[in-house]
């Protein structure tokens, strides 16, 4: 009996211990949309807002820790953009740049807090930058959520770039009704 346990123990640490980490999903990443990120009507940021460069994601090593991909940042913040009638269809007067400056993750624990920070940059089509923010937002997934740690950690970088995403779409639209004729 107590040789079953301790090879069900050993089992299950093996589990956890060589669970391959996986990268964030595009997905997951997406804002949703909600009355914070809903554009007023008559908005001048309708169809108007093209997507730049954007950079500063990592590669996940599947022996090591989830990590954010640029591409999955691009197509996230892409299909933010689109659900929330940002997006001009074939370029606009408005352009935004991001980069996904730092991913503050944990070693390892019971609860997994990632901060994400990323830095996102409009411009006019007069090259004039009109929004330029810093955005720095956290996560915490709990042991509920996932037991294997490098789910919780793909989980809680998913949760907080998904809110920096949803963040920086808020402010934007906050500072479009704040001044209207800057975004136009």
């Amino acid at each position: 009996m107590r040789f079953i346990g301790k090879a069900i123990f050993l089992t299950l640490a093996l589990g956890i211990v060589s669970a391959c980490a996986q990268g964030a999903r595009p997905t997951a990443l997406v804002a949703e949309v909600t009355d914070a990120t809903l554009l007023p009507e008559g908005s001048p940021l309708a169809a108007s807002v093209e997507l730049g460069t954007v950079s500063g994601g990592e590669e996940t090593n599947p022996a090591w820790k989830s990590k954010v991909s640029t591409e999955a940042f691009e197509t996230a913040l892409n299909q933010s953009l689109a659900v929330t009638a940002l997006l001009a269809p074939q370029g606009g007067p408005l352009k935004v740049d991001a980069e996904l400056v730092d991913l503050d993750q944990p070693f390892g624990g019971v609860s997994m807090t990632v901060t994400s920070t990323a830095r996102y940059t409009v411009t006019s089509s007069a090259g004039e930058a009109v929004f330029d923010e810093t955005i720095v937002t956290p996560h915490t997934t709990e042991f509920s959520e996932a037991i294997l740690g490098a789910e919780r950690l793909r989980l809680a970088n998913e949760g907080s770039v998904k809110k920096n995403i949803s963040r920086f779409i808020e402010l934007l639209i906050e500072q479009s009704e704040a001044d209207p004729a800057k975004f136009s």
